[in-house]
């Protein structure tokens, strides 16, 4: 090793530029070559949001270079530089709050920034807090690593971030960044190579460059691992599962995919998880997309358990299209027709009369994310997957849709059309319609049946009172097999939440108005003591959690009420960071949970028990957003207070060390203290004057510190001398002067060079 070394700095000291080039480089070379790095750095990081060599950004980003190494340089002549440059950190920490009013321009700034402006398009206040903040990190610290103290290591790391930004957003960075940057850090070494080799420089050991690229390949892994997940980037899937390869700890989970679960909580696996763009969806307004639905209640474990064997009817679609309220209204007027008492008997039949669907759809276009379901509203009836490559679909009684791939492309797209749920909260359960019982709707149904089928035989109108006739048995059905036992508290608050109330819909709207009027606050960073992760710790002592706690403590005390309620699983649409009409989209932290009730004359009904307070209508969705702010706020600022401490120590260290050596001084005998102290001088003087001290004799050293300071060092050098090779054993009073000598000698090299000296050295 030691002879490559040599040979390679045989070669550096051997080569030659002609006379003018080699003044120039001597010369300006030491600030010009840092500053063409960074003006490399701040550029490829530019690129990777505009794709552009040049433009107006980089222009001000070439102006905010020479302006920090400006400011470096003033400040490094301070006596309390470091501490302006702690508070110009501190300052610039509040530019984002600034210029970035409210909570969604933060995140979209989040987003723009770790998925390179793939997610959120580039906007100019974008780039200029990049151009900011960038441009004062890269430049200070590459200032620092080649101004005050230069670091081979140091320098070829930091100028590695930009390019292991663009491997996590999966950036097309042009490779001739990498090269520029690459000979820029060995043109850097050279440099302070060549001024070591005459002596003039402040360079540490030669040997550390030469792990320099070892440590750019493991530092590019690490800071792709810790760097936040973009919402949507090109190959995401085979770098994410290069990295899987390299994870530490956790679930090693790499890539995100759509399965169907046994257990529930998925909903909040995913709002924890880094932000990620799942789906696109073109439709005319948003609506809540189901995946699965769970049913059987775990106590023990605070959770639901579903039936994983998914069993669903390949011509589901027709059965469903019959689902329409118009048509069963049509249906129920002609039983009328034939049975003059019909309404008098099913007084709440007749308000369906003034019920109007309407059908609308969505297209949904996957963005590299697998799945095994096909997301779908509650009132789905038709699914057109012809560009998947699926033979068909089925759709189980839940509502849950499948396909026979097992696990649909990364790339799916498919089109859904259902009937508007909204019809439920425009007036329908209010009307009227709804005031009924189980028992009383399943008859109407019966009845109404029987006397189409006696007068007209089969006709669309008596298809769809059995179709409603078939989700109500299911219905009823699925009350006996997961009649759940509650504990005595819910049963009790289930009880006098419901007291009073004739039909099961005032039930449900009672049940999900008391999570909005009793103080319930939705927080994803809310943990719950050890052994107290449980519905009634939620209920009654904590109300505080995610979407997955609200929709089992009110499925929980809607079973416990009588009604026949399921929880489910799935995604609410957002109309994103710059929201554009009939376009919307379902991120990672739209995942939701929420209860669908049975409501008779109705059908299923979805409600929202989650606290949330953003407009959408996203439930937890958009106040797991607000957390996940928070936290990448959070996160930030202690980045920057590490980094501001980081610097204040690298530019406090000499000060640090020499405390420490002096404190360990006061420990030591008199003659080890004057060893000690001769020892210490000797290494810092061949470090400041570029001489190989070691190999000097004490006549020597004295020779080269007189020349350089003027001041003499006979007062350490001849006691050190006296008792290392005389064995005149040294007293306090010599000890003391020893000491009084290094300390004058260290003040003064510790001084900045004045001009003349300067010159000199050029």
């Amino acid at each position: 090793m030691d002879d490559i070394i040599k040979n390679i700095y045989g070669r550096i000291s051997g080569f030659s530029f002609p006379e003018k080039t080699e003044s120039y480089i001597k010369r300006y070379g030491g600030i010009i070559f840092p500053f063409l790095l960074c003006i490399i750095m701040m550029s490829a990081g530019l690129y990777i949001y505009t794709e552009k060599f040049f433009d107006i950004y980089a222009v001000l980003a070439a102006a905010a270079c020479i302006g920090v190494f400006a400011l470096c340089s003033y400040l490094r002549k301070k006596k309390f530089g470091g501490l302006f440059y702690t508070m110009a950190v501190i300052l610039l920490s509040f530019i984002p709050g600034l210029m970035l009013p409210g909570w969604e321009n933060k995140a979209g700034f989040v987003r723009w920034f770790f998925s390179g402006a793939q997610a959120v398009a580039t906007r100019p206040v974008f780039v200029f807090i990049f151009i900011i903040f960038f441009g004062f990190f890269f430049c200070s610290v590459v200032y620092y690593f080649t101004q005050i103290v230069y670091r081979s290591a140091a320098v070829v790391l930091i100028s590695m971030i930009p390019f292991a930004l663009a491997i996590k957003a999966a950036a097309r960075l042009p490779a001739g960044y990498a090269v520029t940057a690459a000979a820029l850090d060995l043109i850097i070494f050279i440099y302070y190579s060549r001024k070591n080799l005459v002596g003039k420089s402040i360079a540490g050991r030669s040997s550390s460059t030469l792990i320099v690229y070892t440590d750019f390949a493991v530092a590019a892994v690490i800071l792709a691992l810790i760097v936040p997940k973009p919402s949507e980037t090109p190959y995401y899937e085979k770098f994410e599962g290069f990295l899987n390869l390299f994870q530490f700890g956790g679930s090693g989970e790499a890539v995100m995919n759509g399965e169907y679960n046994r257990y529930s909580g998925n909903a909040d696996d995913l709002l924890m998880q880094e932000s990620r763009l799942l789906y696109i969806i073109a439709s005319p307004k948003p609506t809540y997309m189901k995946t699965q639905v769970f049913d059987t209640y775990d106590a023990e474990n605070n959770r639901w358990e579903a039936d994983m064997q998914l069993n669903g009817s390949k011509d589901w679609q027709n059965k469903a299209a019959l689902m329409n309220f118009e048509k069963l209204s049509s249906a129920l007027e002609k039983a009328a027709q034939y049975d003059e008492n019909f309404y008098e008997r099913y007084p709440f039949a007749e308000y369906l009369d003034d019920v109007h669907e309407s059908e609308t759809y969505s297209l949904v276009y996957s963005r590299q994310y697998p799945a095994a379901y096909v997301i779908a509203p509650l009132r789905s009836f038709a699914v057109n997957l012809s560009t998947t490559g699926a033979s068909y679909s089925a759709r189980s009684a839940a509502g849950e849709i499948f396909t026979d791939l097992g696990q649909l492309p990364a790339t799916a797209d498919y089109a859904v059309r259902y009937y508007d749920e909204n019809i439920f909260y425009g007036g329908m359960l209010e009307s009227g319609a709804c005031d009924t019982t189980a028992e009383n709707y399943r008859d109407m149904l019966e009845y109404a049946g029987s006397v189409l089928y006696e007068n007209e035989g089969g006709s669309d109108e008596l298809d769809a009172v059995y179709a409603f006739l078939d989700e109500y048995a299911y219905a009823d059905e699925y009350a006996k097999k997961t009649k759940t036992e509650v504990s005595p508290e819910i049963q009790a608050l289930a009880d006098k939440l419901t007291g009073g109330l004739e039909y099961d819909h005032q039930k449900a709207k009672a049940i999900e108005q008391y999570f909005y009027n009793n103080g319930f606050v939705y927080s994803l960073a809310f943990e719950a003591p050890e052994n107290s992760d449980t519905a009634e710790y939620f209920i009654f002592t904590s109300k505080t959690g995610t979407c997955s706690d609200f929709a089992s403590a009110f499925t929980l005390l809607a079973r416990a009420a009588g009604l026949t309620v399921r929880y489910a699983e799935g995604f609410v649409p957002t109309a994103g960071d710059e929201p554009s009409e009939g376009t919307f989209y379902i991120y990672s932290e739209n995942a939701h949970a929420y209860p669908e009730v049975f409501i008779p004359g109705a059908g299923w009904v979805r409600y929202e028990p989650t606290i949330a307070d953003d407009s959408n209508g996203s439930g937890g969705a958009g106040t797991a957003r607000a957390d996940d702010m928070l936290t990448a706020l959070f996160t930030a600022v202690i980045a920057i207070i590490c980094i501001g401490v980081f610097l204040l120590l690298m530019i406090l260290r000499p000060k640090i060390e020499e405390a420490a050596f002096r404190f360990k001084l006061k420990f030591k005998g008199n003659s080890p203290a004057v060893k000690m102290l001769y020892s210490r001088h000797s290494e810092k003087a061949g470090i400041k004057y570029g001489a190989v001290s070691r190999a000097m004799t004490a006549e020597e050293l004295s020779d080269l510190t007189v020349k350089h300071t003027g001041i003499d060092l006979s007062p350490l050098s001849e006691i050190f001398t006296e008792n290392c090779y005389g064995g005149i054993p040294v007293t306090g009073e010599k000890r003391k002067a020893a000491y009084e000598c290094y300390k004058a000698q260290y003040k003064e090299m510790s001084r900045k060079k004045k001009k003349s000296e300067r010159k000199d050295e050029k």
